[in-house]
């Protein structure tokens, strides 16, 4: 953190109190750093109070600087009331008037405060530095969430800045049992990371394992949320996530009113929440703000589509290498006349396409959004004619891929999971035929079941064990019905909804 200064040696420290040494501590340490701003003054009617206003200018609102710190400072009039030993402490509380006040020891605390936009002040003889809240953020305001798009309800998504979406999650939990809990994540970054729940619905287990394993793991720095995510997780080979990720508010209060605690990491604008289960990748905000016969007709295309984008290829594959006869007649001899000319087992010709299915959701994901329409439909429409014509593909596989495509943008939390699953079933179906393929069907069925959550099981409610258990699974029952809260997260306070 300075030249010669290591980050122990600069904890043990202390200011000593004469202005010139404190001076020349923090600008060893925070030596080379031209946005730092060192700025001496002097009160205008005692000079003898004499101090140094400290800051870095990118990160502070200079008004609040000017105007409530070292305005202040140059015109107060000195009482024989104020103390001398503890004059900082007297400033802090009759003179400098930004939000947020207090003192500081130690050089180590006082630079991580400038670093994080606030103000430090130090005045001579006294040996604590005054700090002032002057943060300002360049940073894109509340928007619309852009991975989860909703035709009802609300509008609003996450920002990169940790103040703004806490602010967005108490405006909805207007409840003082919602907690939320600090701590700092990355030696080098230093990021701040809140936990949130609420006091009284959240399991205590949860909250304790979650504090545990944030203090856990050391890591240089922490830039987004995905970071503490793997670190967290209890299996960081899991092919499923074991942490749900959203980036909007209305979610993440739905979560904490269900018992579930919260992450918000400073710089993303996305929140973890956890435990996360398997079932909740097929359900969305908005089954909530609809109708529940639509909202559950759609849940269960969403499992539907999951399904069918998993392990279409591979049962496909089994069914025209292996299983001939389970195809009908006239099915099988269309198929039989388009593939005559094409001179790639149907493994290798399913496997080609899937591979440039990926190739082109990549390139329309990554490009900008305007060249990468025209990508995906250039590469859709006219690649996908010419290899049909070529005789490289037959135009069934076009068919089988392109549902698969469609099927698997109903899910898109299991996006990624889904393009790896997808070639195993089809390497299994390809090898062993339809035994093949029931064999990736069990063991995915068996991989999910060892999973957890948090102490909690990963595939819960999947198998709903009782009638209340299967109000919020397969499909959305009334408002009316739901009166439980989920029993595997939520074994305190149970009810959530009473009749008067």
């Amino acid at each position: 953190m300075g030249k010669g200064i290591n980050k122990e040696e600069l904890m043990s420290l202390l200011f000593s109190g004469v202005l010139e040494e404190d001076i020349a501590l923090m600008q060893k340490i925070l030596d080379f750093d031209d946005t730092v701003i060192f700025r001496r003054f002097e009160n205008r009617h005692n000079p003898k109070i004499r101090g140094c206003v400290i800051f870095t200018e990118v990160l502070v609102n200079n008004l609040v600087i000017d105007q409530n710190i070292v305005k202040p400072l140059l015109d107060f009039l000195p009482s024989d009331e104020m103390p001398g030993d503890g004059l900082s402490a007297s400033l802090a509380a009759r003179v400098v008037s930004t939000d947020e006040v207090k003192t500081q020891s130690r050089p180590f605390d006082a630079v991580t405060s400038i670093l994080i936009g606030d103000t430090v002040v130090l005045i001579d003889t006294c040996p604590d530095a005054i700090v002032a809240n002057s943060k300002k953020y360049a940073l894109r305001g509340i928007g619309v969430p852009e991975t989860e798009n909703a035709v009802n309800g609300p509008k609003e998504g996450f920002c990169e800045l940790i103040v703004t979406n806490i602010g967005l999650v108490r405006r909805k939990v207007k409840n003082p049992n919602l907690k939320f809990r600090f701590f700092e994540v990355g030696k080098q970054s230093r990021t701040r990371v809140c936990l949130s729940y609420i006091e009284g619905l959240c399991e205590d287990r949860i909250v304790e394992k979650m504090i545990e394993r944030l203090s856990d793991f050391e890591i240089d720095s922490v830039l987004d949320v995905n970071y503490v995510e793997e670190l967290m997780t209890e299996n960081p080979n899991a092919l499923f996530k074991t942490m749900g990720k959203t980036e909007r508010p209305d979610v993440v209060a739905a979560k904490l009113f269900e018992g579930r605690a919260a992450l918000l990491v400073d710089g993303t604008p996305y929140a973890l929440t956890v435990p996360f289960l398997f079932v909740e990748n097929f359900q969305a905000n908005e089954d909530y703000y609809e109708s529940f016969y639509f909202a559950s007709f759609v849940r269960i295309l969403r499992f539907l589509s999951f399904f069918i984008a998993v392990s279409l290829p591979g049962l496909y594959v089994a069914l025209l290498s292996y299983h001939k006869e389970m195809i009908p007649k006239n099915l099988l001899v269309s198929i039989a006349a388009s593939r005559a000319a094409v001179p790639f087992p149907a493994a290798v010709e399913m496997f080609i396409l899937l591979l440039l299915f990926d190739l082109l959701r990549e390139a329309g994901v990554r490009l900008p959004k305007a060249i990468g329409v025209t990508v995906s439909t250039v590469g859709a429409i006219v690649l996908g004619q010419s290899i049909v014509s070529a005789n490289i593909v037959s135009p069934e596989m076009i068919i089988i891929v392109a549902s698969c495509g469609i099927a698997s943008f109903l899910t898109p939390k299991l996006e990624e999971s889904i393009a790896l699953l997808r070639l195993v079933f089809l390497l299994l179906s390809a090898t062993l035929g339809i035994y093949g393929y029931a064999a990736a069907v069990i063991a995915m069925t068996s991989y999910i079941s060892s999973l957890e959550s948090f102490g909690v099981p990963f595939c819960a409610y999947t198998i709903p064990q009782s009638r209340e258990g299967a109000k919020d699974v397969y499909i959305r029952a009334p408002w009316q019905r739901m009166k439980k809260r989920p029993y595997a997260i939520q074994k305190r306070n149970k009810t959530r909804l009473r009749r008067k």
